[in-house]
């Protein structure tokens, strides 16, 4: 069974999504490789993730997504079937995709120890795309997987769109592939997680 998704193209708009695009390829620097951690617990895993994270101030990118964010709040709702969910945007993840880059299979919600150090669980997962036009790169697909069974969802990235979907999906980021591999061209994603305060943890006493 899959889990409904929710997709919005020309999210922020041609000028908007342009600025951000422009800060991204601007900032090259400042993106260094991602971090590699399981989702079940906190054990690094080699191979599961390769890709490269902003390390600077997301400030610029953030706020206007934010404020889109507020517009299109009901739909989320509506199409995801999430409810009860905050739209502070308290945990995010600025990515690059380059030549070879993917993310094997998993979920978004924490659980097992890595839940416990949380004041929150993740409930909604959104997925934003900033990348040159035409595309450059081929892969990339992100794949939706059933919560049991083989049936599976395949979204295609594309500049503007903004993907959003139940945290607890299954999903993976197929393998890029980027001739040149040139930063300007790669596959740019916003990721962000909308949560639900747990009154059960001591954190959020």
């Amino acid at each position: 069974m899959l889990l409904p998704v929710c997709i919005i193209d020309d999210f922020l708009g041609p000028e908007v999504s342009a600025r951000m695009r422009e800060f991204v390829i601007g900032h090259e620097a400042e993106f260094e490789p991602s971090a590699q951690y399981h989702y079940g617990g906190s054990r690094s895993l080699e191979g599961f993730r390769k890709s490269l994270s902003f390390r600077g101030d997301p400030e610029p990118v953030l706020e206007p997504f934010a404020a889109g964010l507020k517009e299109v709040a009901g739909r989320l709702r509506a199409e995801t079937g999430c409810e009860s969910f905050g739209l502070e945007l308290s945990d995010f993840d600025l990515t690059a995709y380059r030549d070879g880059h993917r993310l094997k299979r998993h979920i978004d919600t924490h659980t097992g120890p890595k839940r416990a150090l949380s004041a929150s669980d993740r409930v909604l997962s959104l997925v934003y795309y900033l990348m040159a036009e035409p595309r450059r790169f081929s892969g990339g697909d992100l794949v939706m997987h059933g919560l049991v069974g083989d049936e599976r969802q395949t979204i295609t990235p594309q500049h503007d769109r903004l993907v959003a979907f139940p945290s607890l999906a299954p999903h993976e980021v197929e393998t890029i592939h980027l001739p040149g591999d040139d930063f300007a061209t790669a596959r740019f994603s916003l990721v962000c997680w909308l949560c639900r305060p747990r009154a059960d943890n001591p954190a959020a006493a």
